[in-house]
Formats: C-alpha cells, structure tokens, sequence
C-alpha cells in the first residue's frame, strides 16, 4: 500500500529533481516511426477504444461520460488509481472519474476526426459526452460547470467528489466554449456569466480569484487574504467573457468592460521598471507576487484572442507589453536557454524557493530555466504558450524581437529531442511542441521546422502508440492513458501536421 506521504515525498523528489518522468523502461510493443500509420488512422482507432472501453459503464447510472483514466489494455478504469508518478498533486487527475475539462481538446479532435475520417462514431461519442456532463455537473445554484482542479464526477459513486475546497477553478486550459454552446447555449452562457459574477471580487478594479464557489448566488463583496489572482485564471477569464461578447452579438457593454478591467488589473501591477507582470499581484505576497515567469505567454494568447473578439487593441497592447518585457530579460545567452524566473522588480534570474530546504515548493514553480518537456501541473511554467504568443505577436507587429524569440524556441525543441534525455514525454508536451514548430513553419517561412515537428510526431507516435491495445497511452512507461495528460493536444497537434490545416478548437486556444 503507497501511503499518503510516499506519494507526497515522490512527487517532492520529481520535482526537485526538475524531471517529474520517472519513467520505466518503454513497453515491448512499441513500434518505430518507420513502420507508423497515418496519424489519423490511429486516432480513429483510439476513439474506437474509447467508445468500447474508455466510457462510464461503472455504478447504477451508466452514462456518456468518458473515463478520466482508461487501462488501454483491459479497458477500463486501471487497477491503480493513480499513475506511477502523477503529474498533478491532490486528486486533479480524478482518481475514478471524469473530468471535462481535461478532456475538452480530445472531444474537440474526435469530432475533427469524424470530420476528416467520415467516421461519425467520435463525434457521436463527443456530443454525447456533453451532453451528459452537462446533465451532471452544474451547479444547481449559479450554473458554474462543476469540473476542474477542486471538483471531479466519480462514475464508481455515481456523484460530484469535491475536494481542497470544492472551487470552481479554470486553469491553464482556455476553454472550448462553442462545444458547449452547441450543445445547450442557455447553459453555456450561464456558466460564464457565472465566471464574471463570482471569481472577479471587486468589478471595480477588476480584481479576480482563481476560486469560485459553485454554490453561491450573491456577488462576492471585495477580496481578502484567500483571493489569488493567478494570471493563467485572468486570461481565461478575460477570454472566456470576451468569447460570450462576441458570440451574443457584441452589445452587451458590462461583459466587455469587464473583461478589460480584469485584464488591466493583472497588467497595471507590472513591474515600474521592468514592465514585467506579476504571476499573481495579490494580497498575499507570496513568492509569486515577486516573480514573473513564461505563464506571462499563456496570459497574453488569452489577451490576443480577446482582442480578435471584441475588437479592442487595448488588449493586443497589453499582451504586446507583457510578452516584450518578458523577453527583455527572459533569454540567458550563455546556456541558450528562458529562465524559469524573473524579479519583477529588476528583471535578474529568480532561484526557486524551497521550504525548510526539503525543496517541497518547487512543485508549485518553475525551476531555473523554463523546461520544455516538464510535465508537473501546476508549476507556472508555460515555455510553448509564450513561444505560440510570440509567433502571434510577429505575425501582427513584425516586431523583430518576437522572430528571434520564435526561432529561439524552435532551437530549444531541436536542441531538447529526443524529448526528456530520451525518456520520451507526456502528450501535452508532445503536442505543444509539434503544433508550435508546424505554425513557425508557415510564419517564419521555414520549411525545415515542419521537417522538426515530423521526427518529433513519429518520436511521440512510436513511444505513445501501442498497437496491440489500438490506443494511445498518454505517458512513456505505462500502459493508461490520462485525460489530464492533454492526449486531445497531442491530437490536434497531429491533426494540423498531418493535414497542413490547425484545427478550429472551438475556443480553446495555444
């Protein structure tokens, strides 16, 4: 039996180590990228195991929802609850259950793949999937989705597990709201009316929390000590609001001028001399009121897609600002490498704190320099969100300093393959990668970074693919395959690869 301080002291070690992947040997069956089918294939039969094995077929109400965790062999859930090492703390991967909001990009792929394949069975999965969740997990009382890193749906139990709190929290997924709204638009606009009543605490200023309960009705009244204005959840929240602006026609003037007052309150909280944002600018000043690190990249994207929304430059100014300042100071040219860290104050590299020298905080921060393949969730280090912010701002300034940025990222993805000292990767970071090298492809106009993204693609296919279960797992050294392991990202990844086309993700966003 692994008891509780096992784990917590294996995910300590993992992190401090800066290599959460404590990966076993690859299994036999792996096969070479020589002899890999067409990405697409593939993925048409993982969706064919997920339809057979990966559904809710557990307790009394049997249901559309897809597992959390599917044994790719067996079919269904594993026999251990938890992967070897988990890539999140607490219960985000939602031990026995499901979770959507992990699962939003591989719902959006199944339907991309139905889509391409003519094979309607994924997508029918997908819609049926929605809509289940949707008659399960939302809030009675606000509407809020009851999903996320505090709340999860336990398909044993038949009921809605919360824990640490039971919060409504949306983070660093950018949501696919056009699925939902597809499905149910009442319920889809609730939600994020929701998002804007109760995580921003003070409409005034904008000041948000990451938190939300799901069970109240009134507006929350100001902040205290608990509010955490983390910055990924501002951009989410900012997009999420712009995203329900635009799509209910663009005249309702309090969800804009909400969402620009949250996005200015992160902003206007720079550092004076460095412009450099802080990872969370709130009451409680903690190592991350001081430092700011590359989730200033996941920031600006959500910031660039609002402004694709509403029209409004404020927002590409102020992802412009961010991302810019960021890269003045980020690169260090002696290791060729981003740094984990900056002070906000005078942009110097930030060492990781440790508490009590047990290194057990290094799991909630980046380490020294941002690392591309580290899977640990969450650790505020987001090194191809900035990349894919940077192609964006090129494409739209032709700002030099966001090209040199890109090609440097590029080179970093080159540079770090095979993925993990040859360890291999999760999906997520797979996926990441490939999509990042593809799109710098056609923006930069280099052609041999698709060459790039096409070894790394057969690299993740062949340490991924198993092909005597006919799915995918999710991580080299064990045969499941986790939805918070972001296997919709890897897919979307190939998707785009495979066909030259990005995927519409129906809202959620690089």
């Amino acid at each position: 039996m692994v008891t509780r301080s096992v784990r917590r002291r294996r995910l300590r070690t993992a992190g401090a180590a800066g290599a959460a992947l404590v990966l076993a040997a690859a299994p036999s069956d792996v096969v070479g990228a020589e002899t890999a089918a067409p990405a697409l294939a593939r993925m048409r039969r993982h969706f064919d195991r997920v339809i057979a094995a990966g559904t809710d077929t557990y307790g009394k109400d049997r249901s559309g929802l897809w597992l959390a965790s599917v044994d790719i062999h067996r079919g269904g859930l594993p026999e251990t609850a938890d992967p070897a090492v988990k890539r999140t703390y607490r219960q985000i991967h939602s031990p026995r259950g499901s979770n959507l909001y992990w699962d939003q990009p591989a719902v959006v792929a199944a339907r991309h793949v139905s889509r391409l394949s003519g094979d309607p069975r994924p997508a029918a999965a997908a819609e049926r999937y929605v809509r289940d969740f949707l008659a399960r997990c939302v809030s009675d009382r606000n509407g809020l989705f009851l999903w996320g890193n505090h709340i999860y749906y336990d398909v044993v139990e038949d009921r809605i597990v919360k824990f640490s709190g039971g919060h409504h929290e949306v983070r660093p997924l950018p949501c696919a709201w056009d699925l939902f709204w597809a499905a149910d638009p009442v319920a889809t606009e609730r939600c994020i009316r929701a998002i804007g009543l109760q995580h921003v605490k003070d409409p005034a200023t904008g000041l948000f929390c990451r938190h939300a309960d799901v069970k109240a009705v009134a507006p929350p009244s100001g902040g205290d000590a608990s509010t955490h204005p983390f910055l990924e959840a501002g951009g989410v929240i900012v997009e999420s609001l712009a995203w329900l602006h635009r799509r209910t026609g663009g005249a309702d003037r309090d969800l804009a001028d909400l969402a620009l007052r949250v996005a200015r309150f992160s902003y206007d909280q720079r550092g004076g001399r460095t412009g450099l944002i802080r990872n969370q600018p709130g009451p409680e000043r903690r190592w991350d009121y001081f430092a700011s690190t590359t989730e200033a990249g996941l920031w600006a994207g959500c910031l660039l897609r609002a402004a694709e929304r509403m029209g409004d430059t404020a927002y590409r100014t102020m992802a412009r600002g961010a991302v810019a300042a960021w890269l003045t100071y980020g690169f260090d040219p002696v290791s060729r490498r981003f740094h984990g860290q900056l002070n906000v104050e005078d942009g110097t590299p930030r060492k990781p704190e440790r508490k009590d020298g047990a290194g057990e905080a290094t799991i909630y921060q980046p380490g020294e320099f941002a690392d591309l393949w580290e899977p640990l969730f969450p650790t505020h280090n987001y090194p191809m969100c900035m990349a894919e912010a940077c192609l964006a701002l090129w494409e739209q300034t032709r700002d030099d300093a966001f090209r040199v940025a890109a090609v440097r990222f590029a080179d970093l993805v080159e540079a770090g393959m095979p993925a993990h000292g040859g360890k291999g990767a999760y999906a997520d970071q797979y996926g990441r990668c490939i999509h990042f090298l593809v799109r710098a492809a056609d923006v930069l106009g280099t052609p041999a970074l698709r060459g790039r993204a096409r070894r790394l693609a057969d690299e993740a296919m062949g340490r991924l693919w198993c092909e005597r279960a006919g799915m995918f797992r999710s991580h080299p050294g064990e045969d499941r395959c986790d939805a918070v392991d972001g296997i919709g990202i890897l897919f979307l990844s190939l998707l785009y690869l495979e066909t030259g086309t990005d995927p519409d993700a129906m809202g959620f966003g690089w």
